[in-house]
């Protein structure tokens, strides 16, 4: 379980990145990165609160048509807000809002660099040494 939660720290250490960075470049835009990265991570938090749980395949059927309708809403109100734009509009906007969508599977892909799979592997070598060494007793 740490690992989810570590996962999900540097979602949102990439949200704020891409919230600040689309906020300094693109303003115009910053505010479907944030719509994007809020739907993503709060799907992601109820998804870490129903694993804690005893597992109920009702709750995790429910969640996830629930995440799904989150996505279709997220998705849905975005085109009714900037389709008097033009597609091109709707187009860089839907690229942020992705953006935005993509901040666990991004938080996943940086965890597992090399500079966390070490110490992960220090961290598993020393529970198994521990378990070895208590199995002597």
């Amino acid at each position: 379980m740490k690992d989810v939660s570590v996962i999900n720290l540097i979602a949102l250490g990439y949200s704020f990145l891409l919230a600040l960075v689309s906020f300094i470049f693109f303003r115009e835009y910053a505010i479907w990165a944030v719509l994007g990265s809020a739907t993503a991570l709060f799907n992601h938090s109820q998804t870490i609160r129903l694993t804690k749980l005893k597992f109920d395949p009702m709750k995790i059927a429910y969640h996830l048509v629930l995440r799904f309708v989150m996505y279709v809403i997220a998705i849905a109100y975005t085109y009714f807000d900037q389709r008097a734009n033009g597609t091109d509009e709707l187009i860089r906007v839907y690229i942020f809002l992705l953006l935005g969508f993509l901040s666990i599977k991004i938080g996943i892909f940086i965890f597992a660099t090399p500079l966390f799979k070490k110490q992960r592997l220090k961290d598993d070598s020393y529970i198994a040494l521990k378990e070895y060494d208590d199995d002597d007793d």
